[in-house]
């Protein structure tokens, strides 16, 4: 909520982006789901990779210390990320504030800034969340097509 509050404090118009591909740039370590304690469904034990090994380390290391540790790798691993098609979409603007009073334009007369409100209600930031969230969402459905993501979901967490 900290990107939506500053906007409502400074008068920032907020610009919804998207780039497909970006979270195939890189690999995440974690245990593999396949080389789980126990072994294989035949019965017989699995001895797990470096790489689960590591993953588990990790995981067992976050618990300790109460935060999230992640290791991300690319090509070789290394981080060096992959190399996948990117495709970069831009939605409309969205204005913290829809009326116009306050606000500043540019030479063109187009809106750059909005009226500021130097403490934001808890229904404020929730309201310009929420025109933010479903603007995303919209962008992702428009354009998982033509970027080659038909099968894809958009998950917010």
């Amino acid at each position: 909520y900290g990107l939506v509050k500053l906007a409502l404090q400074t008068g920032a118009v907020i610009y919804p982006s998207f780039v497909f591909g970006a979270s195939d740039m890189l690999d995440q370590l974690t245990p593999a789901e396949d080389e789980a304690p126990g072994g294989r469904e035949g019965g017989g034990e699995v001895e797990p990779s470096l790489r689960s090994r590591m993953g588990r380390a990790m995981e067992r290391l976050s618990r300790r210390i109460k935060g999230g540790l992640t290791l991300y790798y690319g090509q070789f691993g290394l981080p060096i990320p992959h190399n996948p098609r990117l495709t970069m979409v831009m939605g409309d603007p969205i204005y913290p504030i829809e009326d116009d009073e306050g606000s500043t334009r540019n030479v063109g007369g187009n809106r750059v800034t909005c009226r500021r409100i130097e403490d934001p209600t808890d229904e404020q930031i929730e309201d310009l969340m929420g025109r933010y969230l479903d603007a995303m969402e919209g962008l992702f459905e428009q354009y998982k097509v033509q970027a080659g993501y038909e099968q894809e979901e958009l998950r917010i967490i």
